[in-house]
């Protein structure tokens, strides 16, 4: 009996071991690097606005490429409750807009969706999400 709970414990012990420990985290260096492979690679940098910087400068490049039809990705660096928050606007040779996001909570997850039938605004002073109408 003795000898059968030692191999339990044991089992237990080992199988314990194998989680997902071993899956390294998404870092937010991964996800400027998702976006700009999937903005392709004559896509161009419209930049990055810092936590309480305008974003006046990013959102007009982002929506002038849009209206000349040039590729294009830019950041947003947010403030987090307790991570590391980043948004991202990308579009790639064949005019998908993606809107993206990053949170570094638990490990970093990277989520994006697309813009449907996007038109330019004259919003370049709000978020990053302004720039764009969507039809969803």
């Amino acid at each position: 009996m003795l000898h059968k709970l030692f191999i339990s414990c044991t089992l237990i012990t080992l199988l314990s071991g194998c989680n997902d420990d071993d899956i390294p985290p998404i870092t937010m260096e991964d996800f400027e690097q998702e976006v700009i492979n999937v903005a392709g690679i004559e896509a161009i940098d419209c930049g990055k606005v810092e936590i309480n910087e305008p974003p006046l400068a990013v959102n007009t490049c982002a929506s002038d490429l849009f209206i000349i039809n040039q590729s294009f990705y830019s950041f947003y660096i947010a403030q987090g409750i307790d991570s590391s928050v980043v948004y991202a606007v990308s579009m790639d040779v064949n005019g998908v807009v993606l809107y993206w996001s990053y949170d570094s909570f638990d490990g970093g997850q990277i989520s994006s969706r697309v813009c449907k039938d996007p038109s330019a605004t004259s919003e370049f002073t709000g978020s990053h999400t302004d720039v764009f109408n969507c039809t969803e």
